[in-house]
């Protein structure tokens, strides 16, 4: 007998995302200064942002399969335009847009030469940057390129600076667009119900980023 599946991941990034969560906590009191978070904060924390955009990818390209987009649609079209496109009360155009800005951020290790120099406290105090990665026009929208963040999220766009206040943006942003997708029709986006492992029980997700109150 002869069957298919679609390759969709989807929620199983969830369980990662948990675990990753936990292990962020441990460490999320670290030494962060104006120039960097710390050494592990910065990595569990740019790991949970990457997973959560892949995360988001996933299920909107579970979407577009749903709602029969064109192959372009599926191949180039940038998700925060595809939704505008799908439906024109989607709210979370610009916080889409900067997530993805982070994504790219992290992936590509856009490259800074940062000066800076040492407190009373040694720590290290911002001098001032240049950013040798040129970004796309995205970036140039949508960041402040005098506190070097985005512009509605506020996300840090240097490297070594993404901590734990970068994983809450990004991780409710996309919870949000994720509840959006599911109100506007379930077969294509249902995660509500769904839980994770985290601190040896099962949750629901939502309540494991904080944001179950606007799941119910």
């Amino acid at each position: 007998m002869t069957d298919s599946l679609v390759t969709i991941v989807g929620s199983s990034y969830f369980e990662p995302i948990s675990t990753l969560l936990e292990e962020l906590e441990k460490y999320d009191k670290g030494n962060s200064n104006q120039v960097q978070s710390g050494y592990y904060v910065n990595g569990f924390a740019s790991s949970i942002c990457l997973l959560a955009v892949v995360c988001l990818e996933s299920y909107v390209m579970r979407v577009r399969y749903i709602n029969k987009a064109s192959q372009n649609q599926i191949d180039r079209t940038p998700v925060a335009i595809y939704l505008m496109s799908l439906y024109s009360d989607f709210p979370y155009e610009k916080e889409v847009i900067e997530v993805h800005i982070l994504r790219d951020v992290i992936a590509h290790n856009h490259l800074w030469e940062i000066s800076y120099t040492w407190d009373d406290e040694e720590s290290m105090k911002y001098g001032g940057a240049n950013k040798r990665s040129s970004g796309d026009p995205k970036y140039q929208q949508r960041v402040d390129s005098v506190n070097n963040i985005t512009t509605t999220l506020g996300l840090n766009v240097s490297p070594i600076k993404v901590g734990s206040d970068d994983v809450k943006k990004v991780l409710q942003t996309v919870w949000k667009v994720l509840l959006f997708l599911e109100e506007k029709n379930r077969n294509q986006c249902y995660v509500s119900h769904l839980t994770a492992t985290h601190k040896g029980e099962l949750v629901k997700f939502g309540k494991i980023i904080g944001m179950e109150e606007i799941c119910t």
